[in-house]
């Protein structure tokens, strides 16, 4: 436990602020859930979309915190001393940096953002460093990797305090680089403030997170925030096939590489031979040309591929380093990853969860399938974007030869209603059955499959679990098929 001088603190990390009456106070640690506060913790009264800090200043103070940060008009509970500030959410991410003691000053931190393809395209990333002989830690939505050490992750992008403490982690091992997931959220909630990224990368925009954002402008806003906080002297890698990576290419003042496979781009794929087996695509750069043979399925991994290829590039690596990075990344939990157990059909469990995503998904494999069935498996989580609902269920439609509609995580709704959206967006004429267990659903998808056929089970991807509205049950997708194939059900 390290014992901070709490007035020296705030005076770096928050500036002119009225601090008085806190001279000599030490404190143990900082926290903004009253329920983690531990004694001598300094608390940060966070407003999120459930519950607001500032009601729980009685329980921090209870649990040992003598000292809360608060917004102004707020947190007039006695006992406790408040620091008042006009935004608590920056104000945190001020903190947290500055109690860390600044790791991301010593490390090369990578953000990549976007809707679809952060994942993969921070593995190959991950990887290409690797092979490039640099040791990278890796922060995203399937996990957070440290060394030896991955931790679940709990958010794509967490909250201040723990993104400070991955980085200080990270960085007592002797890590040099940082390859980050950055999430629109993450950027409207001040999670990434005060974080010094040498670069930052852009997939693509699709609708997703309109619940949130409410209208694609704003959502492009949130992610536009990221290039626009870049320092001269970094790099941004931008999709050019994208109208939204076109426009950013205007509005940041550090170094821009472009990519695409349409457009005119800095980095460019021509030459692409698709098959189950993964992909081939010569690669043009200003470094020079290659070709790589991926593991990675599907036409929508190429973008994802030349996008870790300018960033590999925007670091400095050579081309032998990039091409045996991509060459060498089997694959991505969850993302189109296939579950083989002896069948004369495949299996594919993937994480697509928008309408963009799940198209890509289904254009992927269709033209795979040659003389079988496309079969696809997904809902629509609940308490998340509606308007999606009936966009997937028309693409579902479109793209698939069977369609068994089930639940996703459907949290707080009911499963019937959210498979009722979904019906919403499917024409007439398309024949598609439901079955609200997911299980059963899997297992029926998996009864029906024969030579040559596709099964591909979309929506929850790499995760073990399903929401209910009261309680969380394991649930993993490629588990489940397993044990469904291996007669284990």
């Amino acid at each position: 436990m390290e014992l901070k001088n709490l007035k020296m603190l705030l005076k770096s990390a928050l500036g002119s602020i009225s601090i008085n009456g806190l001279d000599d106070i030490m404190i143990t640690g900082v926290s903004c859930n009253s329920k983690a506060v531990k004694e001598g913790h300094l608390f940060v009264a966070i407003r999120g979309e459930k519950f607001d800090g500032h009601e729980f200043l009685n329980e921090a103070y209870e649990r040992g915190a003598r000292v809360a940060i608060v917004e102004t008009g707020n947190g007039d509970t006695p006992g406790i001393k408040k620091v008042k500030v006009a935004d608590t959410r920056i104000a945190l991410a001020a903190i947290a940096a500055e109690y860390y003691c600044h790791p991301s000053k010593r490390l090369k931190v990578v953000g990549i953002t976007g809707t679809n393809g952060k994942t993969t395209t921070s593995y190959l990333v991950k990887n290409i460093l690797s092979c490039s002989k640099e040791d990278a830690g890796l922060i995203g939505t399937i996990s957070y990797k440290i060394g030896q050490r991955d931790i679940p992750a709990t958010n794509t992008t967490p909250g201040p305090l723990d993104l400070q403490s991955l980085l200080a982690q990270m960085g007592s091992l002797g890590l040099h680089y940082c390859i980050m997931e950055v999430s629109s959220h993450a950027m409207e909630q001040h999670r990434v403030d005060g974080i010094n990224f040498c670069g930052a990368a852009f997939t693509n925009l699709t609708p997703e997170h309109l619940d949130y954002h409410k209208d694609m402008e704003s959502y492009f806003n949130a992610k536009l925030k990221l290039f626009q906080n870049l320092s001269p002297d970094s790099f941004a890698v931008l999709n050019v096939d994208d109208e939204y990576g076109k426009r950013i290419t205007g509005l940041t003042q550090t170094k821009v590489i472009t990519f695409g496979l349409k457009n005119k781009a800095d980095i460019m794929g021509s030459s692409i031979r698709l098959s189950l087996e993964g992909i081939q695509v010569a690669i043009r750069t200003p470094e020079g040309d290659f070709t790589v043979d991926s593991k990675l399925i599907g036409a929508h991994n190429v973008h994802n591929i030349l996008a870790a290829t300018g960033i590999g590039i925007g670091l400095g690596l050579g081309l032998e380093g990039i091409k045996k990075g991509i060459e060498g990344l089997k694959g991505v939990p969850g993302r189109l990853e296939a579950v083989d157990c002896g069948k004369p059909f495949k299996v594919f469990v993937d994480y697509a969860h928008t309408p963009d995503a799940l198209e890509k998904l289904l254009l992927a494999l269709k033209p795979l399938v040659q003389h079988g069935k496309l079969i696809l498996i997904f809902g629509c989580g609940g308490d998340r974007d509606r308007m999606k609902r009936p966009l997937m269920g028309k693409v579902a439609a479109r793209l698939s030869d069977i369609l068994i509609l089930t639940s996703d995580n459907p949290r707080s709704e009911e499963p019937q209603a959210i498979i009722g959206e979904i019906e919403n967006g499917i024409n007439g004429s398309c024949h598609y059955m439901k079955e609200v267990d997911r299980l059963e659903a899997i297992k029926r998808g998996l009864s029906i499959a024969s030579q040559d056929d596709i099964v591909v089970i979309a929506g929850k991807g790499h995760e073990v679990y399903q929401i209910f509205k009261d309680v969380t049950v394991p649930f993993d997708d490629r588990d489940v098929v397993k044990k469904i194939l291996l007669n284990d059900y």
